[in-house]
């Protein structure tokens, strides 16, 4: 059951990957209020692991740049576009359900805002500053946490977006985060993608 799920989360992945980071143009605009992230500090110490079994995130923990917030979900509209991570919510990063979970085989996808009209700083404000081998849990709702190190952080304009590397078919759990960067249009929407690439190194029980 679980390989003929990875076949059907994988086309999903690949039929949407480009209205992806159009769907998260949206979120993109220029913010103008107040708005704190909430931080904390946890020590992992992780098993290691090549693969996971699926389940559901609820949690994700980036250390390094005070990142503490529940895991929303997101999918695809009646367009077939991924949903926007919801405005009302713009401390909240969001997993796309119809991918992989993070740590299972594939590239799992997790979307949050960088700012947004009401949030100046929201969840993901400072992704762009994450460094390789810098870590990120994702907690899960089987009790386990699965434990990544960054790889790299790259930023891509919206108008040349490397579909096939963020969203292509990996043998490997790997993670990408995504948010908005780059510069401002003229319309106050940002012209570019900051996109985390990282790796499964372990995981850890409850």
């Amino acid at each position: 059951m679980a390989e003929s799920r990875n076949r059907r989360t994988s086309a999903a992945v690949l039929t949407v990957t480009a209205a992806l980071s159009v769907a998260l143009t949206a979120g993109c605009a220029s913010a103008h209020s107040d708005a704190s992230v909430a931080s904390a500090k946890r020590v992992a110490h992780a098993a290691p692991a090549s693969v996971l079994r699926p389940s559901v995130p609820d949690h994700l923990t980036i250390p390094a740049i005070k990142v503490d917030t529940k895991l929303d979900t997101v999918g695809l509209d009646g367009s077939g576009v991924m949903q926007t991570p919801p405005y009302d919510k713009p401390m909240e990063a969001s997993w796309y359900k119809q991918g992989p979970t993070p740590g299972e085989k594939g590239a799992a996808v997790i979307a949050g805002h960088m700012d947004t009209p009401e949030a100046p700083e929201a969840v993901f404000h400072n992704l762009k500053d994450l460094k390789k081998h810098q870590k990120i849990d994702i907690r899960r709702e089987d009790g386990t946490t699965a434990v990544f190190k960054v790889d790299a952080v790259q930023t891509y304009a919206k108008s040349a977006f490397p579909t096939e590397k963020v969203y292509g078919k990996t043998n490997k759990a790997e993670l990408r985060l995504i948010t908005c960067g780059g510069h401002l249009t003229k319309d106050r929407h940002w012209d570019s993608n900051v996109v985390v690439f990282a790796h499964l190194t372990g995981d850890r029980k409850a």
